[in-house]
């Protein structure tokens, strides 16, 4: 009863996501070609008919996730799929000899649509995909529906647990479902009612760059838009003659302009806001403290793992749920801090001091990596045998 209120309710408002469709384009949030793959399942066919894999993930973060599973498959059968524009041409770059498209959106005529000019053998979906109407139609044309790296927030773990006859439902249409950290695992247990695996974080698969010695230089990453001002806070209390430069990377290069419009109204200086997509690697390789974003809001934080894996010690903010488990770690190894996110003198103070002292973490840091990266193996190998 439930899919079907959900089916027509997709029906009734069909008209109006068309509309925000629309807006989305002139918005530049989407373009001509998302639009209609997502919206009227308009597809290439011809070049994706023959592939056994759809990787499905949504964002930059969950893209830089998959290295490890396109290394470990057969390249020649794997299409990528995303949702964003930005994610879409990331994907161009780090894997162009792949095709990667949009994927539809789950109304039910988009899915059987898609699913009758395609021969697809395995959807793979990263982190938090759950799309009723993907998962029902796909199980019933005998494609093995697989979670990867599978993460529910409280919310939504409250949500799903309030329909437990339809959160079964859902989780058996999986073949295999791996869990990105042991608390996850126990929260798709509870609601699906079923075995779970936990082999570790995709985003393990890093390689660690670590230079001999960095200048003193203060990265505030993947910083979200309502963020700004309290990281500006952050940056005046600081002090600025013990500091090289400060770097600022948006989590959303489009509100470049905002940013840059506050740091000349506050007449900042040594800062330098970073506006292109892929130059993280680069800026964390330089710096020497990486403060993490999406963690002085409810967001839930960002990865700490990239800019640790170049040597950095790594600040967040105590809203940093997505990544509890990876912190918690981390801080066990002296390798991060959690700080107060309601006391930007406390989080300058912290990096004040920080900047003063010499890090010498390398091996932690590669043995943090690698003992976890090791354990993903069990991943491919399961899903190659089913």
């Amino acid at each position: 009863m439930l899919i079907f209120s959900y089916r027509l309710l997709q029906v009734i408002f069909y008209p109006i996501i068309l509309f925000i469709g629309l807006i989305r384009i002139f918005g530049k949030k989407e373009n001509y070609l998302s639009f209609k793959q997502k919206i009227f399942s308009i597809q290439n066919y011809k070049q994706i008919s023959e592939h056994d894999y759809l990787i499905h993930f949504a964002s930059i973060g969950e893209l830089n996730s998959i290295r490890f599973l396109i290394d470990s498959l057969d390249n020649s059968k794997v299409v990528l799929s995303c949702s964003t524009l930005s994610s879409f041409e990331m994907s161009k770059k780090k894997y162009p000899n792949l095709f990667c498209i949009f994927l539809p959106l789950d109304f039910f005529w988009n899915v059987n649509i898609f699913l009758s000019k395609t021969n697809f053998k395995k959807i793979l979906w990263i982190d938090s995909e759950i799309w009723p109407n993907w998962l029902l139609i796909s199980n019933k044309k005998n494609l093995k529906n697989i979670l990867i790296n599978g993460r529910i927030s409280d919310k939504s773990y409250a949500k799903w647990s309030n329909y437990p006859k339809l959160s079964k439902i859902i989780g058996r249409q999986y073949k295999l479902i791996f869990a990105q950290s042991k608390k996850d695992q126990n929260k798709f247990s509870n609601i699906f009612g079923r075995l779970v695996y936990f082999y570790g974080n995709l985003k393990f698969n890093i390689k660690t760059n670590i230079p001999e010695s960095k200048k003193k230089i203060v990265c505030f990453a993947s910083i979200h838009l309502s963020e700004y001002d309290k990281v500006l806070s952050i940056i005046k209390n600081l002090n600025l003659n013990e500091i090289y430069e400060v770097a600022i990377i948006p989590r959303h290069i489009q509100y470049f302009e905002n940013l840059n419009e506050k740091v000349i109204s506050e007449n900042l200086k040594k800062i330098t806001i970073h506006n292109k997509f892929g130059d993280s690697m680069s800026i964390f390789e330089r710096s020497k403290i990486v403060f993490m974003g999406g963690s002085l809001i409810e967001h839930g934080g960002q990865n700490p793992l990239e800019p640790l894996s170049h040597g950095c010690f790594v600040l967040s903010g105590s809203f940093n749920k997505n990544f509890e488990d990876i912190y918690l770690d981390l801080e066990k190894l002296n390798l991060c801090k959690t700080v107060n996110s309601d006391n930007l003198d406390s989080i300058s103070n912290e990096i004040n001091n920080l900047v003063k002292v010499d890090f010498n973490n390398t091996n932690e840091i590669e043995n943090f990596i690698n003992t976890n990266k090791n354990s993903l193996k069990n991943i491919t190998e399961m899903i190659e045998k089913c």
